[in-house]
């Protein structure tokens, strides 16, 4: 099993979207002990917001409930476009770098939206790939993701 310590950083969505193509079990730590505290892009790859509840954040103080689980799932295209978005950005930078000014700005623009949008289609294509995932709360109090691909959980039934 893959261990990713969580940073809220392109390269480790990056990181993260590369194991789940070659379907390797992955566990995502972080210290986060509140909901509240979550960056918000974890909180949308992990669609955190639509399986948040009483079993593992305490709905009145919003900490994690120690030692709870639960299941969430994996919004693919957020996690593509975010892994993605450096390098659409980079790609735009570099065109509009070379041909300089105002029309080089927008031509930038452009080919940045571009390349993010064709990652936003190819995310959808590529996610036939289907993970469960389990939100650990460890007795400490901070939650953890258990990522593991379903045609391995299937194989070993």
């Amino acid at each position: 099993m893959r261990k990713l310590v969580f940073q809220d950083t392109e390269k480790f969505y990056r990181e993260l979207k590369v194991a789940l193509e070659q379907d390797e079990p992955v566990e995502v730590i972080t210290d986060y002990q509140r909901y509240s505290d979550l960056p918000e892009r974890l909180k949308s790859i992990f669609e955190l917001h639509k399986h948040k509840s009483g079993t593992w954040v305490n709905l009145h103080t919003g900490a994690f409930v120690p030692s709870a689980a639960a299941f969430t799932a994996i919004n693919y295209n957020a996690l593509y476009q975010i892994a993605a978005a450096g390098g659409a950005a980079g790609v735009g930078a570099i065109v509009g770098g070379f041909v300089g000014g105002p029309v080089g700005v927008a031509l930038g623009g452009v080919i940045g939206a571009t390349v993010g949008a064709t990652v936003g289609a190819m995310a959808f294509a590529i996610s036939n790939k289907e993970h469960d995932v389990e939100i650990k709360i460890k007795r400490t109090g901070e939650i953890w993701l258990r990522i593991s691909p379903i045609n391995q959980r299937k194989s070993k039934s």
